[in-house]
């Protein structure tokens, strides 16, 4: 099956807003069909539920028109950020390290088949073009 639609995290910047939700902004980039779309960015907050014993989520403030692949990719960052890199950006903040929390994504992709995000290819990461 070919890949037509891939979706690149880039980076996402998160700023204490309220009790208990940061708000930022990720950056991404699309491709469809080998073809790599401008950067886009997304407004997002992160919400802490108490609740679930401090669970957050990232919560994307708007979605890419009427793509349901890209409500997938944010659950899929949102267990990429906690289970594979570790990052608690409220206990970053909490613990008066720093005043924002910045995430970069390096060489990964939102897999649409496996609903996860994985490694480029070595190959194709290097023929793939920053904008």
């Amino acid at each position: 099956m070919m890949d037509y639609f891939k979706i690149y995290p880039q980076a996402i910047y998160l700023y204490p807003d309220a009790p208990r939700q940061l708000t930022g902004l990720l950056h991404y980039q699309l491709e469809q069909y080998g073809c790599f779309y401008k950067s886009r960015t997304c407004s997002v907050s992160l919400v802490k539920d108490e609740s679930l014993g401090g669970k957050w989520s990232i919560v994307a403030q708007e979605f890419e028109a009427g793509n349901s692949t890209f409500t997938g990719f944010m659950e899929a960052l949102n267990y990429y950020m906690i289970g594979v890199l570790g990052v608690d950006p409220f206990e970053e903040i909490e613990r008066g390290q720093k005043a924002s929390v910045n995430v970069h994504f390096n060489d990964v992709l939102f897999d649409v088949e496996s609903r996860q995000i994985v490694k480029i290819p070595k190959a194709k990461s290097k023929s793939r073009l920053s904008a």
